[in-house]
């Protein structure tokens, strides 16, 4: 069984809160997509590889905190936090929508409603916008101090990687 960087209860404590309802399964396909596709690229496999087995060697990179370089000190999120954010971004893009025989459906009771899908895309944008912030910190740490982590090659950088969605008329 693979071991993810957070869990399911770190996605809501250090993103944006949501519904204690979805499914702890949903979420943990979303966290592996983005430690796939955004976290792994980033940092090159073999640091992600090392983190993951290693998780108490790289305290500051996952947890964030304060670090120092010739630029001065810094504050760093953390690639917990920025996990999150890639999580939950997906989260609302995806909604609470599945795969049936009738095609891809939203779930809908009395008590819920639809939400409009500009305000979902916003939510979507500006989710990843703060996850990529939060993931470019962790990539400039690792770039002022590539004496402490030589597994870091510096070959992925950090890319927009997603896809952009735009409403057409309204």
């Amino acid at each position: 069984m693979r071991k993810y960087l957070i869990t399911f209860d770190e996605v809501s404590l250090l993103a944006r809160g949501m519904s204690m309802h979805i499914e702890q399964e949903k979420i943990e396909i979303y966290i592996r997509e983005s430690e796939d596709i955004d976290i792994k690229p980033a940092l090159g496999d073999a640091l992600f590889i090392d983190i993951q087995d290693n998780p108490n060697k790289y305290d500051l990179l996952i947890n964030g905190g304060v670090y120092e370089d010739k630029g001065g000190k810094h504050v760093m999120t953390g690639l917990k936090t920025a996990l999150a954010y890639y999580s939950y971004a997906r989260l609302v893009k995806n909604g609470d929508g599945n795969v049936t025989r009738y095609g891809f459906v939203n779930k809908e009771d009395e008590y819920s409603s639809r939400t409009d899908s500009k305000e979902r895309v916003m939510a979507y944008n500006d989710a990843f916008s703060i996850a990529d912030s939060y993931m470019k910190e962790c990539v400039l740490y690792l770039k002022s101090h590539k004496n402490e982590y030589p597994l870091y090659k510096g070959e992925g950088g950090l890319k927009a990687n997603r896809t952009v969605f735009r409403i057409i008329g309204d």
